[in-house]
C-alpha cells in the first residue's frame, strides 16, 4: 500500500536540501530584472535624456568694429530711391481720392460734382 514512486527513491535524495535551489532562483531572477533594468536605460531612457539635457549654445561670435562704409553709402542711396517711390505713389492715391470724391452721384447732385483741376482741394 505504499506508492512505489516511493519506494524508488534512495533515502540520500530525500535528505538534499533545497534552499540551493530556492536562493539561485531568487539570486537569478534578481539578475534578469537587473540586466533588464540596464539594458532598458541603456538603449530608451539614456539618448532620451541626452537630447533633452544639453549644453547651451556657445555665445554669437563679437560684431566687427563699425560698420562698412560702402554698405552704408548703397543703404542710404536705397532709401532715397524709396523715398523717391513713396512720394509718387502718394501723389497718385492723393489724384485718386479726388477723381473719387469729383465722381460721387447724391440725390442733390445726380450728375456729380463736376472734375476739379488738378491741384485744387475740394
Amino acid at each position: 500500500m505504499s506508492d512505489p514512486a516511493s519506494q524508488d527513491r534512495s533515502p540520500q535524495e530525500e535528505q538534499r536540501p533545497r534552499w540551493p535551489l530556492i536562493l539561485g532562483s531568487i539570486v537569478g531572477g534578481f539578475l534578469l530584472v537587473a540586466v533588464g533594468l540596464g539594458l532598458g536605460w541603456y538603449l530608451f531612457y539614456r539618448p532620451i535624456v541626452n537630447v533633452a539635457v544639453q549644453l547651451p549654445t556657445p555665445p554669437a561670435p563679437p560684431a566687427p568694429p563699425g560698420p562698412d562704409a560702402a554698405q552704408v553709402k548703397a543703404l542710404e542711396d536705397q532709401i532715397e530711391k524709396q523715398k523717391a517711390a513713396n512720394k509718387q505713389i502718394e501723389d497718385q492715391i492723393a489724384a485718386l481720392k479726388d477723381r473719387l470724391r469729383a465722381d460721387v452721384c447724391t440725390a442733390k447732385d445726380p450728375q456729380g460734382k463736376p472734375a476739379a483741376p488738378a491741384g485744387q482741394k475740394l
